[in-house]
């Protein structure tokens, strides 16, 4: 059976999941290229990419189990290193985060940021 109705609900998706990943692309390419990316230890750079990679879109509420960020290394997930990671991409306008629930089973609800020197992809 041929349902029209469906063909523009799953170009719009398309759409959509398209848009969000140039949107994630740009957001790689001003980090490499920005002047703190070397200020950015392993951990801090694991966990952004992390949270890239997890977000549905760029400035939209998301979140993340700590079993996810548990993967990229041990070491984030202790409460006091995870902050300080957590401080430094907020610092930078990487990332604003939102809430820490249920520490150590729960999860981090953030939300991925544009920065100033990054223009909005058209289409958002």
């Amino acid at each position: 059976m041929y349902y029209p109705f469906l063909l523009d609900k799953i170009d719009y998706l398309s759409y959509f999941t398209a848009m969000a990943s140039m949107d994630k692309i740009e957001l790689l390419r001003y980090l490499s290229n920005s002047d703190f990316f070397h200020l950015l230890s392993n951990g801090e750079l694991k966990l952004y990419v992390l949270l890239l990679a997890s977000a549905d879109a760029v400035d939209i509420p998301c979140k993340i189990s700590f079993g996810e960020v548990e993967k990229i290394g041990r070491r984030l997930t202790a409460l006091k290193k995870l902050k300080s990671s957590i401080t430094s991409l907020e610092k930078y306008g990487l990332a604003v985060f939102e809430k820490i629930e249920e520490w150590p089973y729960g999860e981090l609800k953030f939300r991925l940021t544009r920065p100033s020197g990054l223009k909005a992809v058209k289409g958002e």
